[in-house]
């Protein structure tokens, strides 16, 4: 008895919670739909608007609207205002935490830099994180603000020295490339970069090395270190960088926060918006399949 009891006043209870969330929603809406159907109505009742029984749907019209007005300013709480300004401020704060997070892989990038004595104004350092079988760029930094700025952002999965040091079985790659532009160009297409690709890269290293990010036995990303200066990327640096702290550091933030960095967000919307033009395309295939065949008419004799 006791159990039916309480699955009844459940069942009550979810009743008026919808009924109340009902009314939240479309009272204000009904009531507005209701006033313009009264007004609607009363224009059209020409030229007996002014009649017994057109000045009643007028003024009903009226009074309809002046309570979806109270309606909207009492029942809809938060106003529509208030959630705008709200959402507003999510996003303020939801981008402070993302450039939080960039920073801090930034700075320990510059760190890092440091213990590798890799702070030269030809060096950068960036940091790759792994998703959908691509590589997006999560943090970088370079003492030269030129190589500093993002250029390419995204990488596939088996394209350059990050794809190689992925596929490694110790997780470390190490390229160098002759300065020339024929041999840096022919070096590049071997590495899986289209002429288009080699074209619009920014930064013509001669020296990359890349280490694989791993956490809990997981790979998560890869670390690369590149120099324009010949000689300059050693397989030393990828000891220092297998040996420090700071990259375990790197590659946990890398595994929890990567795609609530900028970077991360943009793949994100990125693919959100993909993924709803392809069910938009799928959609337009599956009416096309399902088209009205019209009959064509006998010959007439």
């Amino acid at each position: 008895m006791k159990d039916w009891r309480v699955a009844t006043v459940d069942k009550v209870a979810r009743g008026v919670l919808w009924c109340a969330r009902f009314v939240k929603a479309w009272l204000p809406r009904t009531l507005g739909g209701v006033s313009a159907f009264l007004l609607v109505l009363w224009g059209l009742t020409s030229p007996h608007q002014w009649s017994a029984g057109g000045l009643t749907i007028g003024i009903s019209g009226v009074v309809v609207a002046v309570l979806a007005f109270f309606a909207e300013m009492i029942v809809q709480r938060p106003s529509y205002m208030k959630l705008s300004q709200l959402r507003e401020e999510a996003d303020r704060k939801a981008l402070a935490k993302t450039e939080a997070l960039e920073n801090a892989l930034r700075i320990m990038l510059v760190r890092l830099a440091e213990y590798c004595g890799l702070t030269g104004q030809s060096d950068r350092l960036s940091v790759y994180y792994f998703h959908d079988d691509e590589f997006v760029m999560v943090a970088r930094h370079a003492k030269n603000p030129r190589l500093a700025k993002r250029g390419r952002v995204r990488y596939p999965a088996g394209q350059g020295v990050i794809g190689k040091a992925w596929e490694e079985d110790h997780g470390q790659a190490l390229v160098k490339i002759a300065g020339g532009n024929g041999s840096w160009n022919r070096e590049a297409r071997k590495q899986n970069f289209t002429d288009a690709e080699i074209a619009k890269l920014t930064m013509r290293s001669v020296g990359l090395g890349g280490y694989r990010l791993e956490v809990d036995n997981r790979s998560v990303g890869v670390l690369i270190i590149e120099s324009t200066t010949p000689g300059r990327i050693l397989q030393e640096h990828l000891d220092k960088i297998a040996g420090s702290y700071i990259v375990v550091a790197i590659a946990e933030l890398v595994a929890a926060f990567a795609l609530m960095t900028p970077g991360g967000e943009t793949l994100i919307a990125e693919n959100e918006k993909r993924d709803a033009e392809r069910k938009a395309a799928e959609k337009g295939k599956a009416k096309d399949k399902w088209q009205t065949v019209v009959p064509l008419a006998p010959p007439s004799k």
